[in-house]
């Protein structure tokens, strides 16, 4: 009867000596001899172990093949989240934009009521200052007239000078009424 190493057993199967010894110690496989501190393997025991390892290789290569789909999906997922996140930020850049333009637009706005009310202001006092020389022109004719006919009663009765000195008196209220406002 043949005895085997695990160096044999390694060769055969293309894996690593160590591999090999974790398996056998992993799965309680009993030794048949030991041969200056080489532990040796029968027939049996050898396919044994070389079907347990070829298994788990499969083993192995089917749950590698999952876990790169999982990296696969999972590196996807992290393409898809980092494009997500691109977006958004391109996003937010633009509204910050807009809200930077909105806010100018709104700046100038601003300024053209304030003008708009300052004009308003003019207009409204240069109303109310037309009212009132339009009504201190009326008075002074409606005081003329009072004081002409006034003055021809005292006409007929005064001289020419006195005529002209209420003119001007009349003309002099009128503009000094007029500074004074």
């Amino acid at each position: 009867m043949k005895l085997y190493s695990m160096k044999d057993i390694a060769e055969e199967i293309g894996k690593d000596k160590s591999n090999v010894y974790r398996y056998i110690k992993k799965n309680n496989i009993a030794h048949t001899d030991v041969k200056e501190r080489t532990l040796l393997f029968n027939a049996t025991q050898k396919n044994t172990v070389i079907k347990g390892m070829t298994s788990n290789s499969n083993d192995d290569v089917a749950q590698r093949s999952q876990h790169d789909q999982y990296n696969e999906q999972h590196s996807e997922t992290d393409n898809n989240t980092d494009q997500i996140i691109a977006a958004m930020q391109d996003n937010i850049k633009n509204l910050k934009e807009q809200n930077a333009l909105l806010a100018k637009q709104l700046e100038s706005k601003d300024k053209q009521l304030d003008e708009a009310q300052k004009l308003i202001d003019q207009q409204q006092q240069l109303n109310l200052s037309t009212q009132r020389l339009l009504t201190q022109q009326n008075e002074p004719q409606e005081v003329k007239q009072q004081a002409q006919t006034k003055q021809k009663g005292t006409d007929q009765a005064q001289p020419t000078e006195n005529n002209e000195y209420q003119k001007k008196a009349t003309k002099k209220g009128f503009f000094k009424r007029l500074f004074d406002n």
